[in-house]
């Protein structure tokens, strides 16, 4: 089949345009072209005012595999060549394991795997296995996502917090309660990223989550895709344990082979877990704000005077900023960057407070909302003595950002930032907070400052490097540090602060633990933990076979 890259059309172009494109590049009659797939398509304004749809398409010609490739090298055109779409291998369980036929074999719970956590590692290595044949068994400390739902409500609306179900902890993970994007940076030479897109697909999203080149599913969609994955996992025999936090024992776990896909806010796992023997290495993370802007500014910067019809077929604008200081090297970068979103408490623990960003499937809000974080060294806060000191660190912060007002979201004008004082509500601008949540006005810059004998001095350039990179943002979008910009804080659980070694078995020095995902260290979002967690049970099917 041929691949072309980089074909453009207009955005209001009807699709049925690509094929006549395509004829053309590859110079051959329209008729001569049997299929046409797009697998990927992405927004190019770099011309505006006029704005285009960069497409990637696949075509299969009525042309044998040997004129295909003659006329792919009589073109000479970079943007050309000769492709296939890997389709994704599901690993396949031997018939009999140490003598006994598997289907027999893991009908006994001692040889069935344990997958510890239900986010979008844990969910894809359960179903890796269950389709497979192995009957897992998850541990889910938080509620099934409906429960789920009811609990971040209470917190939203009345500050109360379920310490077990909450933004973090719960069917489908933290990711649940975010903008829903599936986009990643990780090579999928073997179709994971695709098969995961299919099936989301399959169990309700959107079509165009094939294609987009920035992929969104939304919180509101999201919901009933985790409920019908874990429903194909229970109809192949395997079992989700809601409610059931997972304690490792290392007499009953000896013999057990345990997937641990534990998200990067499981702190008390990780502490019980590194006590009983677990390796773990610290390593740079970031912190920072939430920071709110006017959607429709972020549309004006990125896609100019638009009319109607042009914005549908765009979409809200994202945008993806980055800054390294010239005074100390910190990286200043924007995260989950949330168009027509809000930010939302996602604390899980008591008397700690963090925040995160959130879009429903139509991002129909008023505000745009991104993380502006720096980043934080593992020197910062002595990672190579104390490999746990990067959540020691996370959580004092949280306290500060709690104390400010017993809880609620803190909320300041960037003006007031840069002065150095508490905001009110007389500090608004045009931007008003679209916040899920209780909050209130106050002054974040005292949460990154500490004592010049304090373990943690060397954070005490952080404000001053936030300020920069939100000044060096400027001259990419076009208000960006207006005074009325909105900061939210503690975004502090962007990763993990923290790495569980593996070898290339994916097992961990703890014979039986295979860490994977987000909070092992090794994913930063849905789509690479997802695909982590795949890797990681094909491993383990990998090893049920050798016996």
């Amino acid at each position: 089949m041929i691949k072309i890259n980089q074909l453009k059309l207009r955005v209001t172009d009807s699709v049925a345009r690509l094929k006549l494109a395509s004829a053309k590049v590859l110079k051959i009659d329209i008729k001569d072209i049997e299929t046409l797939e797009v697998i990927k398509r992405s927004i190019d304004a770099r011309k505006r005012p006029e704005i285009f749809f960069s497409y990637t398409v696949l075509i299969k010609t009525a042309f044998d595999e040997k004129k295909e490739k003659r006329l792919v090298e009589g073109l000479k055109n970079r943007d050309v060549s000769i492709d296939e779409i890997t389709e994704y291998q599901e690993p396949k369980l031997n018939d009999v394991i140490s003598g006994v036929e598997s289907r027999e074999f893991f009908k006994e719970e001692k040889n069935r795997p344990v997958v510890v956590g239900f986010g979008p590692a844990g969910m894809f290595a359960a179903l890796v296995l269950a389709r497979a044949g192995m009957h897992p068994i998850v541990y889910e400390r938080g509620a099934e996502v409906d429960e789920r739902i009811r609990n971040v409500e209470d917190l939203w609306e009345k500050g109360e917090l379920h310490k077990e179900s909450n933004p973090q902890f719960g069917e489908g993970g933290a990711g649940t309660f975010s903008d829903g994007k599936i986009n990643t940076l990780v090579k999928d030479k073997d179709g994971r990223s695709r098969f995961i897109l299919n099936l989301f697909v399959g169990y309700g999203a959107d079509y165009s989550i094939l294609i987009d080149a920035k992929p969104h599913v939304g919180t509101d969609r999201l919901v009933d895709i985790v409920k019908n994955i874990r429903r194909e996992i229970e109809a192949l025999g395997g079992e989700i344990r809601f409610n059931t936090k997972f304690t490792y024992d290392k007499k009953r776990d000896k013999d057990r082979k345990i997937i641990l896909a534990i998200g990067h806010s499981a702190r008390d796992t990780y502490e019980e877990l590194f006590n009983a023997g677990l390796e773990m290495q610290a390593k740079d993370f970031a912190m920072g704000f939430r920071v709110q802007h006017l959607q429709s500014m972020i549309n004006q910067d990125l896609y100019g005077d638009v009319d109607e019809k042009t914005l549908a077929a765009l979409g809200q604008g994202a945008y993806k900023v980055t800054h390294t200081s010239d005074k100390n090297g910190r990286g200043v970068y924007s995260f989950c960057m949330c168009p027509g979103g809000y930010v939302v408490n996602s604390s899980s623990e008591e008397g700690r407070l963090c925040v995160n960003g959130m879009s429903y499937h139509r991002r129909d809000g008023v505000n745009a909302n991104a993380a502006i974080i720096v980043s934080v060294r593992k020197s910062d806060y002595d990672g190579e003595h104390d490999p746990l000191g990067g959540i020691r660190l996370q959580r004092e912060l949280e306290e500060r950002a709690y104390r400010l007002l017993g809880g609620k979201v803190p909320v300041q004008t960037y003006g007031d930032f840069k002065k150095n004082l508490a905001s009110t509500d007389k500090s608004l601008g045009e931007v008003s907070p679209q916040i899920k949540g209780q909050y209130g006005f106050a002054k974040l810059n005292d949460i990154f400052r500490f004592d010049e004998d304090s373990r943690y001095a060397s954070l005490n350039d952080f404000n001053e490097t936030f300020i920069e990179g939100m000044e060096s943002f400027e001259h990419k979008l076009h208000g960006f540090s207006r005074e009325d910009t909105l900061l939210a804080g503690i975004e502090a659980r962007t990763s993990s602060p923290v790495r569980i070694p593996r070898d290339e078995n994916f097992e961990s020095n703890v014979s039986g633990i295979y860490p994977c995902g987000e909070g092992a260290g090794y994913a930063g979002g849905i789509m690479s933990a997802a695909m982590d967690g795949m890797k990681t049970a094909e491993a383990l099917v990998k090893h049920y076979n050798s016996l």
